[in-house]
């Protein structure tokens, strides 16, 4: 299995457990890891054989501008359109927060197949 990363993608979205902290938007950052064969691309050097790393960005994008409670539901949708749009065998997503709380951020992990 081949893996592309797509490391640190920044996306401003409202996320937070209460209201006050969803006021404003807040910067998250994103890191994507495709799971998945690239031979195609590598054997024929055509970058239409393999994945559009600038649709997976504005999908990540697109994905933020829905308002959430918790970074977990962020990367589990994220996961799942991501899976879905571009037919992924597996999925790693990172989303990093920097909280209110008195600490330097929080990372969040998940993988799906």
């Amino acid at each position: 299995m081949d893996s592309l990363l797509l490391q640190n993608i920044t996306v401003w979205t409202r996320i937070g457990v209460d209201e006050e902290e969803r006021r404003n938007p807040q910067l998250l950052r994103v890191t994507v890891e495709l799971l998945e064969s690239i031979q195609a691309v590598a054997v024929s050097d055509d970058v239409r054989s393999g994945i559009d790393y600038a649709q997976v960005v504005e999908t990540i994008r697109k994905t933020a501008e829905t308002e959430r409670r918790t970074v977990e539901r962020f990367a589990e949708d994220l996961a799942t359109v991501i899976r879905t749009m571009f037919a992924m065998h597996k999925v790693r997503v990172t989303v990093e927060k920097r909280p209110a709380l008195p600490l330097e951020a929080v990372r969040l992990t998940i993988e799906r197949p």
